[in-house]
């Protein structure tokens, strides 16, 4: 049977291409042999704790050769919102020293005082602290909008999963005893709205690679296109009894979509 044709891959990054500052192995083969058969590219992160410059640059000192505009993560997504519907905003952020800026850059103003603002931001924040949690608990009582950056809850390193930013965004909603307005990341479709733009492609041309069923999977589901799930990050087999979705693809690990796109090219 003829498999869909793909003329693009939306690849995740931690627990799919990279652990932390490795690459997993025979993931720079995969996209140095589809790369040559002409297929597109686009790396979609959940991380904001760096802008998507910043984690071209780490792709390419892990071995990959790509450009800054092969990566989008949620960090993108929020900018772009900010600069087209909300310039001038006052926004707090509980988030890294890059993301602070990023956001001034697309033109929010940064506001860390105790009056009232526009939005508080959330993201993974490493100082993260009770001082932080209760400012940002203030703003939202005073009515500021709650938006985050992504819900994952943990993230991969070569050591393990440690805390991620939706551990941060939980410990908010708890306080103030809801969930956040908007989200940015995987499983929402915003990252692939851009990815489209930037790629020129339709959702069927599309491809999505990660390692999550609830943030991967659910992302191509959203965003009306196909997936396939890895088992090098944080999703294992036993792990797909608990959902009632699958994705078009399983395997090992990236290597394995090789097939997709020699046995279309047969």
């Amino acid at each position: 049977m003829a498999r869909q044709k793909y003329r693009a891959v939306l690849a995740d990054l931690d627990g799919t291409i990279n652990r932390g500052d490795q690459l997993i192995p025979g993931a720079a083969e995969t996209y140095s042999r589809l790369s040559e058969k002409g297929v597109k590219w686009i790396f979609v992160s959940n991380s904001a704790r760096r802008l998507a410059h910043q984690l071209a640059e780490k792709i390419n000192r892990l071995g990959l050769s790509v450009s800054q505009g092969q990566v989008i993560n949620s960090a993108s997504a929020l900018l772009d919102e900010i600069s087209r519907a909300w310039i001038g905003a006052k926004l707090y952020v509980v988030g890294e020293p890059p993301l602070v800026r990023g956001i001034a850059d697309a033109g929010g103003v940064i506001d860390q005082s105790h009056e009232k603002v526009d939005i508080v931001v959330v993201a993974m924040d490493s100082n993260f602290n009770y001082d932080k949690l209760n400012t940002a608990f203030q703003f939202l009582r005073k009515g500021a909008l709650f938006w985050a950056t992504n819900l994952d809850t943990t993230f991969p390193t070569e050591g393990g999963f440690v805390p991620g930013s939706g551990a941060i965004v939980a410990a908010i909603s708890a306080a103030i005893g809801r969930q956040p307005d908007k989200v940015f990341g995987k499983p929402h479709s915003d990252m692939a709205r851009l990815a489209l733009r930037r790629l020129n492609l339709t959702p069927s041309e599309c491809l999505v690679v990660g390692d999550r069923m609830d943030t991967d999977v659910l992302f191509a589901r959203n965003s009306m296109m196909d997936a396939a799930l890895v088992f090098t990050g944080a999703t294992t087999r036993e792990h797909l009894l608990h959902y009632n979705f699958r994705p078009e693809y399983l395997f090992d690990d990236i290597n394995g979509i090789q097939e997709l796109f020699e046995e279309e090219n047969k």
